[in-house]
């Protein structure tokens, strides 16, 4: 965040990924702003409004589908890319987790930092306009994936101890939920996930798809990559995973999701 400036922040907050709930808390209480105030500020940052229709389609078509290993299952989209990350741009990622990392929260209806035993990760963020380490990070996977960066939530990774997990979840937000105003009011529906493994795990650890029958091994380098929508749109409950405990050894994971449309 930038210091005593709200409309930076803003727009970088939001350009991000975050929800525009979170970022109004944190400004209105951060500078005092009034709730017409606030309101004046973002209409000033002249967003994007949600388009009419989206195209999801070409969401299910992005050159990824053409590049990765496909794991078969009807449809759903998942694959995995080896070696993804070199073994030193891993270990550089693991050092630059230890020194920002913070509890893992988990998704509510008014987006607060809300941690729960049923994710006991801690997590770090990595904003790109903060290092650009992060920004070259986060280009390699737009570019992969063949995805506009600016769809691209803020890169996150994940820490876990031995016995640490997130019980089984899906990526997307649930129409009709409490949660999902909050969460696509900005950006939308989550599409794509890319999730990279920083290190090997010598027991447990996996990433559980339950409804694919689905368990993969955690290997240093290694991307998962899945679509969570439907080619119409509609989120694909098969992409429903969990995160299991390591039983000896930390774990380490970077993970990117993108959304449908773009702010700017």
């Amino acid at each position: 965040m930038f210091e005593h400036d709200p409309g930076m922040e803003l727009v970088r907050a939001a350009i991000s990924g975050l929800s525009k709930t979170q970022i109004t808390t944190y400004l209105k209480t951060k500078y005092g702003l009034s709730d017409s105030t606030m309101r004046r500020l973002v209409d000033l940052c002249e967003f994007k409004k949600k388009p009419k229709k989206i195209d999801y389609n070409r969401f299910y078509n992005l050159p990824v589908t053409q590049k990765a290993d496909k794991i078969h299952y009807p449809f759903t989209q998942i694959y995995t890319v080896k070696n993804f990350f070199s073994s030193e741009i891993c270990n550089q990622i693991i050092k630059k987790i230890e020194t920002r990392i913070r509890p893992s929260t988990i998704s509510n209806p008014k987006d607060e930092q809300i941690t729960s035993d049923y994710r006991t990760s801690s997590s770090a963020d990595f904003p790109f306009y903060i290092d650009p380490f992060y920004e070259e990070i986060d280009n390699k996977i737009a570019d992969y994936l063949g995805i506009t960066p600016f769809l691209g939530e803020t890169l996150q990774a994940q820490k876990y101890n031995p016995g640490q997990y997130y019980k089984q979840h899906c990526d997307y937000f649930t129409p009709r939920s409490k949660e999902y105003k909050t969460y696509t009011e900005w950006m939308g529906q989550r599409t794509w996930t890319f999730m990279c493994y920083l290190n090997d795990v010598e027991e447990g650890g996996e990433t559980f798809f339950k409804h694919l029958k689905l368990k993969i091994k955690p290997q240093k380098g290694m991307a998962v990559i899945w679509n969570n929508l439907y080619k119409n749109g509609i989120p694909n409950y098969k992409t429903l995973h969990e995160a299991c405990p390591p039983v000896s050894g930390d774990k380490y994971v970077i993970t990117k999701w993108f959304r449908s449309w773009s702010l700017v």
